[in-house]
């Protein structure tokens, strides 16, 4: 039996990314394990990057940005203006036609009728009209993503196939063969003598403009208003199911990380058990950017974290104080930890660290209550460990690492282990579920309250 594929996992995941992202939701830590090297730690970033990637040749859709950026060496010849009377004072000369009340006016003012000056009128072109503005907002965004927030994948384009679009010299529309898209917009944006007359700094566009723009004659502002109304949209998280998957399989999820694709299936498939539940986005995401979402509900509060120890828990085990008996597993393994930190330091000039254990699970689901005196005291722990496998041997490996997890989580404020020695392993206040890929075999379910096995597609229902 062949794994889950990629496509099958976007699929299964496309509704529920863009039903959570307007419900607040954060993906932060996801996005930032799948495209690390690109330093997108949010949301918007990843959004406003799938937004200069959409195409109407491949997403059939009314306009997309890249092949606007096809069209825009030639549409951009076409630029509207409106042209008004402008009035110019001359002194012995005459330039354009003459505007004799005001030429006397000024000569009276300066108390010489038979001065020879002349105030005269000539025909000036403006730039600044609602057409012209949307555009040169658009372009402004689009420069400063492409330039800004791709600017390591334009520098290194290995590995980002889905960036073609951008650094293909063939997909430019430039006359100039060996100019890419991205180096097109930067020599128009910069160096259009008409873009450069067009001030958007403190011009208030608003929705009612770019509606008006999209009524406009010209397909190109039509274009251009359509696009910056997109943008707007996707930046307030409005996305169907469609461009929601378009997001996860082109911009998310490269080839080998759908690792992380997986995990973000399960995240999903717990999440959907407290549907009634109202979620929110954190008020600041890089404070806490592996808690994807926290809400109340029958008087606790939850916390769900991705590939992190949780909000306030610990995954750490040393030697500490702990009284040990000569020769025995403890007194060699510290003996081995002791001899290690002092070798690293003479030889590498680095520290060693104590610990005899420690890990990060990959969906952690905390539960607080409100105790008498009014302080926060937590109340159960689910833990779930994640392997995208059908191997049994690693199903096996990541069975131990969940009941590793499961026995040695502490709390932070106090250090004591959540689970009572009494109960260790026995799920009351520490759960645990192993999430797989779907295998050959069925697993017995029937042995343990406990621990359980869940494989793809099922879901686990309400873990809490």
């Amino acid at each position: 039996m062949a794994k889950t594929r990629e496509e099958t996992l976007v699929q299964e995941i496309a509704d529920d990314f863009q039903t959570y992202l307007r419900k607040g939701v954060r993906f932060d830590r996801v996005i930032g394990s799948a495209h690390a090297d690109l330093d997108i730690d949010d949301i918007e970033t990843l959004l406003r990057i799938h937004f200069v990637l959409t195409d109407a040749d491949v997403d059939h859709s009314e306009v997309g940005v890249l092949d606007f950026m096809r069209q825009l060496e030639d549409r951009i010849r076409k630029m509207k203006t409106t042209t008004a009377p402008e009035s110019f004072q001359y002194r012995g000369e005459i330039r354009g036609q003459i505007d004799w009340q005001g030429t006397m006016k000024t000569r009276a003012r300066a108390g010489r009728l038979n001065e020879p000056v002349f105030v005269c009128t000539q025909p000036e072109e403006h730039y600044n009209i609602d057409e012209n503005l949307v555009l040169k907002r658009l372009l402004a965004v689009i420069h400063d993503i492409v330039t800004n927030d791709l600017e390591y994948a334009l520098e290194n384009p290995a590995g980002y196939d889905w960036l073609n679009g951008w650094v293909d010299p063939n997909n430019s529309g430039s006359s100039q063969a060996v100019e890419s898209a991205a180096e097109m917009l930067d020599r128009i944006y910069e160096q259009n003598i008409y873009l450069q007359r067009i001030s958007v700094a403190e011009a208030d566009i608003t929705d009612r403009t770019i509606e008006s723009v999209k009524r406009s004659r010209s397909r190109f502002y039509q274009d251009a208003a359509i696009l910056l109304d997109r943008y707007r949209q996707l930046m307030n998280h409005e996305l169907n199911s469609t461009e929601a998957r378009e997001v996860l399989n082109h911009t998310l999820i490269a080839p080998a990380n759908t690792d992380t694709l997986f995990e973000l299936y399960w995240v999903f498939r717990i999440l959907e058990a407290y549907d009634d539940v109202e979620y929110r986005v954190l008020t600041d995401s890089r404070d806490s950017p592996s808690t994807i979402a926290t809400w109340r509900q029958d008087g606790s509060r939850f916390v769900l974290s991705h590939d992190a120890t949780g909000e306030g828990l610990s995954f750490n085990e040393s030697i500490g104080d702990e009284e040990i008996k000569p020769d025995g597993y403890l007194y060699r393994i510290n003996e081995v930890l002791s001899r290690w930190q002092a070798v690293s330091e003479d030889l590498l000039d680095r520290g060693g660290s104590d610990s005899l254990w420690g890990g990060r699970p990959d969906i952690v689901l905390e539960q607080y209550h409100e105790t008498e005196a009014g302080e926060e005291e937590l109340e159960q722990v689910f833990l779930g460990e994640v392997k995208y496998t059908q191997n049994t041997d690693y199903v096996a490996t990541g069975l131990r690492e969940l009941l590793e997890y499961m026995a040695f989580v502490k709390q932070n404020q106090t250090g004591d282990y959540v689970e009572s020695a009494h109960n260790l392993l026995e799920s009351v206040d520490v759960k645990g579920l192993l999430f797989v890929d779907e295998l050959t075999r069925e697993t017995r379910r029937d042995r343990t309250e406990g621990v359980k096995i869940i494989q793809f597609p099922e879901s686990p229902g309400s873990v809490l």
